[in-house]
């Protein structure tokens, strides 16, 4: 996990928090997050955040940058996916129209399972907001992906060949994004994104 959204950079990986039997064990709602995201928590029956997430919230939540790095299973994608919408809470809409609704997120994977994974992780945690997501990956018809880009997202989640597809069509502006994230951005250098990377942040 590599989120930008401000200047300064946090490094954290799990092996930086030793438990400790003594403490009192942190809670979800202990991070002050919105009551929309906590019924979304509630749902799903959370109560303590993992390692990644206790030591990551509040970081992205204070405005910095992170780069995380836990093993697959500990919840990474709640760790920087339930501050990014605690921080679009301030923009949320019910307004129909797209204009109300640009893209302020971007959450970049390699592949498309997992672009599908976290699509799934956003919906469900945002599902009691107003905020709109979507997920574009390649290998599939881009007709429905741009007339879900059209309606007005906050939070899109893509691949970055597919990204490129619709920025290059111009059925995507990126202009007002405000954080953006690289998930698993080992794996994704290693597949050769690096090159694009520039373009995208651009």
């Amino acid at each position: 996990m590599c989120l930008t959204q401000f200047p300064l950079m946090t490094d954290i990986t799990t092996d930086q928090m030793a438990d400790d039997s003594s403490a009192t064990p942190p809670r979800f709602d202990d991070f002050g997050l919105a009551p929309p995201i906590m019924q979304a928590l509630a749902d799903q029956g959370y109560v303590h955040p993992t390692p990644i997430q206790a030591k990551a919230i509040p970081i992205v939540l204070q405005g910095h940058d992170v780069m995380g790095a836990a093993q697959t299973g500990t919840g990474k994608t709640a760790s920087f996916s339930l501050p990014i919408i605690q921080l679009l809470m301030a923009h949320a809409n019910t307004s129909a129209s797209p204009a109300r609704h640009p893209v302020r997120a971007l959450i970049l994977t390699p592949t498309r399972e997992l672009a599908d994974q976290v699509a799934e992780n956003v919906k469900a945690y945002s599902r009691h907001t107003p905020l709109r997501s979507t997920v574009v990956f390649g290998g599939v018809d881009m007709t429905p992906q741009t007339a879900a880009l059209r309606s007005g997202v906050e939070i899109l989640i893509a691949t970055p060949g597919r990204l490129l597809d619709h920025v290059q069509q111009k059925t995507l502006n990126l202009s007002q994004t405000e954080i953006f994230v690289m998930d698993e951005a080992d794996r994704m250098l290693d597949k050769g994104v690096l090159p694009d990377l520039p373009r995208i942040i651009n």
